[in-house]
């Protein structure tokens, strides 16, 4: 690779990142706002409403959500100490020593309610020309 197709890259990844930074800031600020989520409590709400039976293991949020097995069973535990009635502990059949975390139907209105401002949110975030202009330039065919 030429240092100007290194450049290139550097400057597009970059960019890329800032973006992302600047739109999950986004989506966080306007979350909190509107229903006191941050983003990871989002995240665990939309995973759980699209799991089978809206049921996951603890393991599985971990990797979905990107936190370690600590940081998200204090997630859910934070979440449940709020006494909202989103999320429900369940018992694994197959296996005793196994718990699920659940959405209630309450926490799939809690959800679907939160999903409109997040699309939202995320429209307003790529609409902007900028967005696109980085978007095309990250897939242009390049001469390396």
């Amino acid at each position: 690779m030429t240092t100007t197709s290194n450049n290139n890259l550097i400057a597009n990844w970059l960019a890329f990142t800032q973006m992302q930074s600047t739109v999950a800031n986004k989506l966080e600020a306007k979350l909190m706002e509107k229903h006191n989520y941050s983003l990871n409590d989002f995240y665990l709400l939309m995973f759980l409403s699209q799991a089978p039976e809206k049921k996951l293991r603890l393991q599985q949020l971990e990797s979905m959500i990107g936190l370690s097995q600590s940081a998200i069973s204090r997630l859910v535990s934070r979440f449940e100490a709020r006494s909202c009635g989103a999320l429900e502990r369940i018992s694994c059949d197959e296996d005793r020593r196994s718990i699920y975390t659940a959405l209630t139907d309450l926490g799939q209105s809690k959800i679907d309610s939160a999903m409109v401002t997040f699309n939202e949110e995320l429209s307003k975030a790529f609409s902007t020309e900028e967005v696109r202009q980085l978007f095309e330039q990250m897939t242009l065919p390049k001469n390396l």
